[in-house]
Formats: C-alpha cells, structure tokens, sequence
C-alpha cells in the first residue's frame, strides 16, 4: 500500500511539472558541434539604410530558399541580431528576458535612450529555447547551442529594424544578403561566428569563426586568463566612421595588475593603487595579424579572498558616473601601435595608445551606451565576486578580449562552479 501510494505521489507531481512547462524540449543531437553566434557591425551596411542607427540581420543555417534562390527559412532562423553588447558572459546573460526593449542607459550621465519597441537579440542563441553545450573542460558554456556536426550553408540578411519576423518580410527585404557562405563543424568541437567588416570604406562584410582551443587546454584554477584578438577590418579613411582612433595593424599589449593602497587613500574619495610585484606594466604579446582563430592567454595570480575586502566589508567595482576605478584590485592593458613605439622621455602619449581598464561592475556594465568613448575603454573586472546568500567567493575567469576598430569586447568564460575556490 505504501509503495502504491508512493508511485501514485510520483505521477502526480509529474502530471504537475508536465503541466507547469513553458515549452517543449527538443530531441537530442547526436555527435553535435557548437555555435554561438554574435553581430560585430557597429555601422550602417550600405545607402539603401542608411536611416538605421545600426545593421540588423537576420542569421539562417541551411537556408531554404523560393524561386528566385531568396531565402525564405532556414533549419536555423536567429531573427532580429542587433550589434552585440560590449559584455558577454558564456551563459545567456539575457536568458529569461524579454528581446523586446532594452533599457539602455544613454551614457556617462545616465541619459535615457528612447524605448526600443522591436525585438533584438545580441547574440544567438542567446535566450532562444534550444539545447546548449553542457560543462566543458571546467567551463559552462550553456551560451553555445547545439547543432548537427557537418557542413552546414550560413547566411547573414539585412533586414529593417521592426517587428515583422523574417518570415514575414517582403522579397526585396529578404533579398539584402550580407553574407553567403559553406561551413563545416566538426562534432564535439565549440565555434564563435562574428560578422565581421573587412573594409568598411569599400563595403566588404564577411564571416569569422574560430574554433575555440580553450576547451582543449589546461588551465589552473587559481589563475585568471586573458587573450587578446584583433577583428578590426582595414582602418577606414572616411570621416562619416567618426572616430579619431582605431587599432593599428600590429599591436603591442602591456598589463597592469593595480591592488588598494589602502594607508595611502586613507578617508579621502580618491583611491590609490599599487602595482602587484612582478605586473607593473609587463609585457604581454604582440598581436601582428588581423583575424586570428587561435591566442595566447596571459596567465596573473588569483588573489587571496581577503584581498577583496576592507574592514569586513566587500570592495567597491568602480563607478562610470564618478569616473573611478572603485577599490577593488583591477587589471589594467595598454595597447599602443607596435610600429609606432613611443620614443622614451618626451612625455607625449603616441596617439594610437588606449588603455583598457577592467574595473567595472559586470552586473551594470551593459547598461551604459556602448558608443560612448569613456565606456569603451573599460572592461567588467577579471575578477568573478559570487555572493552565495551567506559569503563572498572570488572565482577565476577566461577572458577574450575581442578588439574591433574603436573598441574592446569582452567575452568571459567563467567555470562550472563545483567547488569553492581556494584563495
């Protein structure tokens, strides 16, 4: 009798959550590949929309197309692909969210933007309802969705910025293709697709992909890890890009590692730092081509948990309304034109220099206007504090740090959190 009623309480609560779902979960893959998939363009695509303040495409996998050879579905629609943000985390950081609106904070000083009232996704999958990679060598990369290994045809369509799905568009708007082309996925193996500009001038776009080596490499868990990447396409001489700086051909990368000197700020507003022995502006790498699949990881200490508070209580993440670094340890980069090295002892900057400070806090990072000058120059901190309800922990992250003409994305691959750390 007892097991009756315990098989009978079993089916109950099944009934229960088959009632509760929200949507139905799709058949598994076998031997899959990855994919993530991220709109890098920044900049109208050509005359014919020019109105629009950023391209927005449509991203298909295995097109089906109609007469004409336009496409018209795909085995993968990722609809309404805005600029990607500036930050991005290797779990859907938007999951759960609404794509439509997006509270964008209009810069420095908190300016409000006017409501987006169209859906926008900046990445695929991003909160899309497909099956995404599981835990990989450490690391959870449930941003990834799952996809048949192979070779697969990938198209990126221009499409207007609206709420009439792709399906839904006229011929001619479906017939604005960015780019056409063949890939193959190798099974088991995780993919980052950019659209990328080759020549903003001469309005050449195409797609890159790299095969994401970290998840075959060791990494020690009380290390942070940062790589550097140059997507920029061709410097551009036309003026209507407006911006007086992007990054160079060949790129030297120097870094910081800047912890609270907290006798010297003493109750003042201003914090002081001091480099940590053996990171004060040490050299890190060269990067000497321009879309590199594969990096070099700059490896800096994890440091002990109690470097992270003051007088018991956590540390600050810096500000962007007062400009400040916060106190909390931060790293800090600086990236000057490696053909351009700066003579010593004159005190003027080489006007190719950018420094990129991570100090920010990543849960509002993304909430500040990306086309603002002061914000592209800093990054979320390296450093993951998790608050588990009770105590503070400070986890290690993979950093890439994905250079694009005037600007610096962040992609942070944080680990599969089955122990807590032990700094």
């Amino acid at each position: 009798m007892k097991q009756y009623k315990l098989i009978l309480f079993l089916l109950l609560c099944a009934a229960g959550m088959a009632g509760c779902k929200k949507y139905d979960v799709s058949p598994s893959l076998a031997d899959p590949a990855y994919i993530r998939v991220f709109n890098n363009l920044s900049n109208t695509v050509d005359v014919l929309h020019n109105t629009q303040a950023a391209p927005f495409l449509t991203f298909l996998v295995d097109p089906k197309t109609d007469a004409a050879g336009l496409p018209e579905d795909a085995a993968v629609v990722g609809d309404y692909l805005t600029t990607r943000q500036l930050f991005s985390l290797s779990y859907p950081i938007n999951e759960g969210n609404s794509s439509v609106g997006n509270g964008t904070i209009g810069g420095q000083l908190n300016q409000p933007e006017p409501p987006v009232l169209y859906p926008q996704n900046y990445e695929y999958p991003g909160n899309a309802h497909v099956l995404t990679a599981t835990a990989i060598n450490g690391f959870d990369l449930s941003a990834w969705a799952q996809i048949t290994s192979g070779k697969h045809r990938i198209m990126f369509v221009v499409r207007p910025q609206n709420s009439t799905p792709f399906k839904g568009l006229s011929t001619a708007q479906r017939s604005n293709i960015l780019v056409d082309t063949t890939v193959t996925l190798e099974k088991g193996e995780v993919y980052t697709l950019e659209v990328v500009s080759r020549d903003l001038d001469k309005s050449k776009y195409g797609l890159y992909i790299r095969k994401e080596q970290f998840i075959h490499q060791a990494f020690e868990a009380n290390k942070i890890y940062t790589g550097f990447v140059n997507l920029s396409g061709k410097t551009p001489v036309d003026t209507k890009y407006g911006s007086d700086f992007f990054f160079p051909d060949k790129v030297k990368i120097n870094c910081t590692y800047s912890i609270p000197n907290d006798p010297a700020t003493g109750t003042g507003s201003n914090h002081y730092f001091n480099p940590l022995q053996g990171y004060d502006n040490v050299y890190y790498t060269t990067l000497t081509t321009k879309m590199d699949t594969e990096m070099p990881y700059l490896a800096l200490p994890l440091l002990p948990e109690s470097a992270f508070f003051y007088q018991g209580i956590i540390r600050r993440y810096g500000n962007f309304a007062k400009f400040d670094t916060g106190n909390m340890p931060f790293v800090q980069f600086t990236m000057v034109d490696a053909d351009k090295p700066v003579i010593g002892g004159d005190g003027v900057d080489n006007p190719t220099d950018f420094t990129l400070t991570s100090s920010q806090d990543p849960a509002i990072y993304n909430n500040y206007n990306a086309n603002t000058t002061s914000i592209s120059k800093y990054t979320p901190n390296l450093n993951l504090v998790v608050n588990t309800g009770s105590n503070y922990h400070v986890y290690s992250t993979l950093n890439i740090m994905e250079m694009v003409y005037d600007r610096v994305y962040l992609m942070q691959i944080q680990r599969d959190f089955d122990t807590v750390p032990q700094n």
